[in-house]
């Protein structure tokens, strides 16, 4: 299913000041109807909505339950048991099915919700028990690690394919492991922590099915094992476990971008022997152990990922000449209401952050979608100069500024050089009411990308309460301008993404090259393999982005930002 999006904006920020902590959503947690029973070393897996717990440990002897949690109405229900008692089992959801495999026996069975019935389907080729990491790519669901039959950790690989009942091996992990973690991200399965061999507790790997093959990423902080993971927005976070004779409530989330871990607020109960399952943008943890070994609890968890943040600033900078090689940027204000908005064309201000070559007296030019609305040249003839707040006011007189209030619909704002000069400018959108229910919405961005301190460099501020979020498809284009009309495009445009504290935590040159699967998701891709996109996770917190040409190159480049919701 494509997921629904929003054009937002695209950018440029010329000076960013922030922590690179609280970049990315935090998150909160959420308190729920406790199981129906306690249990530990449990599987889950998330059907139709519906959370089911299946098998693990109660009273300490392994159990056949399966009690299945219903969000909408925080209570819980009882189905069939699963054929033989478990634990340290897994489970998955694969072509709208939901199956239970591993722990003590390589069989492995499919439930039918209507029917309320198990069936046995191929059994496993190898035993995978104490907890493997599992993983859903294309309706298949791949298998890692656990304990085998001799009663060792295991670096062993396995496939199921529902379509065809068979298991197939594939590339066996670097480390071997147990009570390990599992999740997807852009069609690639990652297992993180466990125990059982030397590096196992903080490893963490990637497999790529395309190539068969596993990579060794970014080391986990916390190493521990007997935790849960779960994967929202492009982001694998991990729960819990435990370290030698402590249980461990730390959360950790790792971002496939950057290759990097933050961590986040612990777990209100710490609990290993837990399984992690995603519906919607929250990660559910019931059950579990609140104590090493033995300790079986009814406590029902959840983590919710924050809503969507709105945009507060939006601008880009970038070489300004004339004729086709104007600043160009659209933006749309959605919504039912009127927003007040305050553009501004920068120039002469650049100089004091040592940009070369500013434009030394920009106009600015407001249209709608038919004809121009409004213009100034020097901010100060504006009618409403007065009313822009004094820390929004341009510093020197000759930049443009237009504070208005602006009916929802499509927006594009022009900035050249008056007589028509050159040189780098810097237009800007400030959303100035801050409604939650009419937004800025679009600021996509033409400009003249070339080399050195003329490149497009780009950027938003997004705004909203703690725990709030943009996930964001960002894009850089260059040859489908050609269809525009524009025939001195930049035929290869490469993306990088940058924090406030300059640190890189995105980039692409051709965006076939990462998060493929995602990206054509949105229904946004690229048209040409040439051109650029990442998909990144932002919270309320400024954001750069920076287009080049690859290998030096300069041309006209598109640089935007669409909202995934």
């Amino acid at each position: 299913m494509r997921r629904r999006f929003v054009l937002l904006a695209f950018w440029s920020l010329l000076c960013a000041g922030s922590t690179s902590e609280g970049q990315i959503a935090p998150g909160t947690w959420l308190t729920l109807a406790p199981m129906p029973s306690a249990r530990q070393e449990l599987a889950t897996a998330a059907l139709n909505d519906k959370l089911y717990v299946i098998g693990g440990f109660e009273n300490s002897v392994s159990s056949d339950r399966v009690d299945v949690y219903d969000p909408a109405t925080n209570a819980w229900a009882s189905a069939r048991p699963i054929p033989v008692p478990n634990d340290h089992n897994s489970a998955a959801v694969a072509a709208g099915k939901l199956y239970s495999f591993g722990g003590h026996s390589q069989a492995a069975f499919v439930y039918e919700p209507v029917s309320n019935t198990w069936s046995a389907v191929a059994s496993m080729n190898s035993l995978h028990d104490a907890t493997p990491a599992v993983a859903v790519i294309n309706d298949k669901i791949y298998v890692a690690g656990g304990v085998n039959s001799a009663g060792m950790s295991t670096r062993e690989v396995e496939v199921y394919d529902p379509g065809g009942n068979t298991w197939t091996n594939l590339a066996s992990m670097q480390v071997a492991r147990n009570h390990l973690a599992g999740g997807v991200i852009n069609g690639k399965f990652y297992a993180v922590g466990g125990r059982g061999s030397t590096g196992a507790p903080t490893a963490l790997e990637v497999y790529n099915p395309q190539t068969n093959a596993w990579s060794t990423l970014a080391d986990m902080p916390t190493g521990r094992s007997g935790i849960a993971a779960g994967v929202i927005n492009g982001e694998l976070y991990v729960f819990g476990g435990e370290t030698p004779n402590r249980v461990d409530g730390g959360v950790e989330a790792y971002n496939p971008m950057s290759n990097s871990w933050r961590k986040l607020p612990d777990m209100p109960t710490p609990r290993h022997g837990i399984w992690g399952s995603v519906i919607g943008r929250t990660i559910y943890l019931p059950g579990g152990a609140t104590e090493p070994a033995f300790a079986a609890t009814d406590v029902n968890e959840a983590f919710t990922v924050g809503s969507t943040a709105t945009l507060a600033n939006i601008s880009t900078r970038t070489l300004v000449q004339t004729e086709n090689h104007v600043l160009v940027g659209g933006f749309v204000i959605s919504g039912t209401n009127p927003k007040r908005v305050l553009l501004r064309a920068i120039g002469p201000t650049l100089a004091n952050f040592n940009v070369p070559d500013p434009l030394q007296d920009p106009v600015l030019s407001l249209h709608n979608t038919t004809i121009e609305i409004a213009n100034n040249d020097d901010w100060l003839t504006d009618p409403s100069a007065s009313q822009i707040p004094t820390g929004l006011r341009p510093t020197d007189s000759r930049e443009s500024a237009l504070l208005t209030t602006l009916q929802p619909g499509q927006y594009t704002a022009i900035v050249f050089g008056k007589a028509g000069t050159s040189g780098v400018g810097l237009v800007e959108v400030y959303d100035m009411d801050n409604s939650s229910s009419v937004r800025l919405s679009n600021l996509s961005t033409r400009g003249v990308v070339q080399t050195g301190d003329f490149v497009m460099i780009g950027g938003f501020i997004s705004a909203g309460s703690p725990g709030t979020f943009i996930q964001a498809l960002v894009r850089a284009i260059g040859p489908s301008l050609a269809q525009f009309g524009i025939t001195d495009f930049l035929a290869d445009p490469t993306l990088r993404l940058v924090n406030g504290d300059g640190v890189t935590i995105g980039s692409n040159d051709n965006w076939k090259d990462a998060q493929q699967a995602d990206i054509q998701a949105t229904g946004k891709a690229p048209t040409d393999d040439r051109e650029s996109a990442v998909i990144i996770t932002l919270a309320s917190a400024p954001c750069t982005a920076i287009v080049t040409g690859s290998n030096g190159t300069s041309g006209i480049a598109l640089v935007e930002i669409y909202a995934l919701e």
